[in-house]
Order: C-alpha cells, then structure tokens, then sequence
C-alpha cells in the first residue's frame, strides 16, 4: 500500500507539472501572437506595424522621400516597418490598394477621382507634388508652338489618360495620329516629327544624355493642373487605422526632409533599388523637380498640402469632359487631418 500510494502521489506531481507547462506555453503563445500583429489594442509597443507602399512607377526621385524615410530610419521612429513595391505600365497602384493588397500607394489626383467614379473607396491623404511635371516633349528646331501643332504627328500618351480627354476637348488635335506609350522613348527618338509624354524634371536630361535634345510643353501650363504623386489609401484603412496612416505621413514628409539635406546619400540607396537610375541624371532631376513639388504659390507651407478649392477645379476639369461625374462628393476624396500644417 506504501509503495503503491507514493506512485500515485508521483504520477499526480507530474501530471501537475505537465499541465503547469502546457498552460505557460499557451500563455507565451498567445503573448507573442499580440505582439507580432502590431496591433494597437494588445501589441509590445516597440514592435513595428508592416504596411505596403506600392510606387506609380520604377523608383526614381520622385519617390525618393519614401525612400530617405526607410534609408534613415524614420519610418521605424514612428512604428512602422515599410515595405516599397515599385511600378511600372503594367502596374496599377490604385487596384493594388483598392483589393487590400497594399495598405498604401501613389497616383496623381485625376487618377484617384476616376478610381472613386468606378467605386473604388480611394482616399488622398498627402500630394507629393503641388503641381504636375508631365509635359510633351518634342525634338529641339520643331515648329511647335501650342497644343494644336501636334496635329499631323504621331504623339505617345498613356491610352485613357485624363490630361488627354481634356486636351482634346480644349483644343482642336483631331488630325493627330495617337500612339499608346508604354514607357520606351525609342519610338520618339527615330520620329523627329514625333511629341511623347514625358516627365519634365528627369526624361529630358537622360535624352539629351542619348545626344537628343528636345524643347517641351508644360501640361500645366495648358490648364491642367493637379495634384501629383499623392499618397493615397483606402477608406476602411484609414477608418480601422488612423494612427498608422498618421504615422505614415508624417514619416513621409520627414523622409522628403531628409532627402532635400541628403541628396547624394539617398541617390545611392535609390540606385541600389533601381540600377537603371544614374547618379548624375538624379542629381539634375532632384533640383528640377522642386518647381513642381513646392508649386508656385507662396502660401504653400510644405510638402502634402493641398486644398479643396485645388481638389474642387481638379474635379471639373475632368467633369467638363465627362472622364468623372460632377456629384463625387470631394469631401470623401481627401483628408487634411495628418498633415501638419
């Protein structure tokens, strides 16, 4: 009876113990799940919130305060581990975005009103650029003068594209022969007749760096003009998470910050994402760029700004032309309360 009561009390101690190490187990287990989702109701605070940021286009300048806030650590200095998913024309940050593939994208303010017209809950929560920087260019000693010296030549824009609906309904180019850009200047570069869509502050430069030199037209100066390169996300995002959209632009415009103080630095880290991207070509398109991204208005406090009154005209322009309806109701199509001016 002796020994057979103490194997009981034996068994019964370690049967206490194993149940003791199971229970700690799932206490550690349910622990480390909290904080390994970053959520704000039950994570460790030191851990970083993962967000997508999908680009517009391959990285280049433009970007490149997305880019300083990673290089230097500022994203993490406001929780957030980001990740950058570049563009291209086959690339569609705003369906991205829309389908909760990414929590964060890039696209100029035409593009977020025609994705709210097909019902895409798309919100703009800071412009990159106060004004657009995409202009035609045409081969130096052309005689083009206007919009309507583009008829009888080939142009290449993006097909569908808002700027070229207004253009069209503006001017008279009903003889021009149009040719669907997919990003190559090679077609362009053989045509000498021939005007492209480019981006003002770097395709210039790398063209005359081909030994081709071409004068421009300035979109904005046609009477379209818009916000560019906003950042922009989706309404539940923003509506479930406030504090990290807060976080990300703030971090946002500290990395534009820091790209402006750090050019040469953030150029090389640019390079290391993209080797197409040469250092020379990034330093003349990082000074060019600032007339399109600080705009002409002096009452401009910084980058992310914007309006409604600037949302409210961008929005008629493409009503005019019947590319979005007049009744998008521009109080759902952005949002000023991360911004910090």
């Amino acid at each position: 009876m002796t020994n057979s009561s103490s194997r009981w009390k034996i068994i019964s101690l370690v049967t206490m113990f194993l149940v003791m190490v199971v229970l700690a187990a799932c206490g550690s287990d349910d622990s480390s799940k909290g904080a390994s989702d970053g959520s704000s109701d039950g994570g460790d605070s030191d851990e970083l919130t993962e967000v997508t940021h999908v680009l517009n286009w391959f990285a280049q300048p433009a970007h490149a305060g997305n880019y300083a806030a990673i290089s230097a650590g500022i994203y993490e200095d406001h929780g957030l581990d980001v990740s950058i998913e570049q563009g291209g024309p086959q690339v569609s940050a705003t369906q991205i975005v829309a389908s909760g593939n990414a929590e964060f994208g890039i696209a100029n303010a035409d593009e977020v009103l025609m994705a709210r017209e097909e019902g895409l809950p798309l919100v703009a929560v800071a412009a990159g650029f106060q004004d657009t920087p995409q202009a035609f260019a045409f081969h130096e000693g052309q005689d083009v003068q206007t919009i309507e010296d583009f008829n009888n030549r080939e142009v290449f824009v993006t097909p569908g594209a808002g700027y070229w609906e207004y253009l069209k309904s503006e001017y008279d180019i009903s003889d021009v022969k149009e040719m669907a850009h997919t990003g190559s200047m090679l077609n362009f570069i053989a045509n000498e007749t021939s005007i492209a869509q480019v981006f003002a502050p770097s395709e210039p430069f790398a063209l005359e760096d081909e030994g081709v030199d071409v004068d421009m037209l300035l979109l904005k100066d046609t009477g379209y003009s818009l916000y560019f390169n906003m950042i922009f996300t989706t309404e539940q995002f923003l509506e479930e998470n406030p504090d990290v959209v807060e976080s990300f632009v703030k971090g946002s415009i500290e990395g534009w910050d820091y790209y402006y103080d750090n050019v040469d630095e953030i150029n090389e880290f640019l390079k290391e994402t993209n080797s197409d991207l040469d250092m020379d070509l990034m330093a003349k398109e990082a000074e060019a760029q600032k007339e399109f991204q600080f705009g002409d208005d002096e009452d401009v406090p910084g980058i992310g700004y914007m309006t409604k009154e600037k949302w409210e005209n961008i929005q008629k322009i493409l009503a005019d032309v019947d590319v979005v309806s007049d009744d998008i109701n521009i109080d759902e199509v952005f949002t000023t309360e991360f911004l910090p001016y």
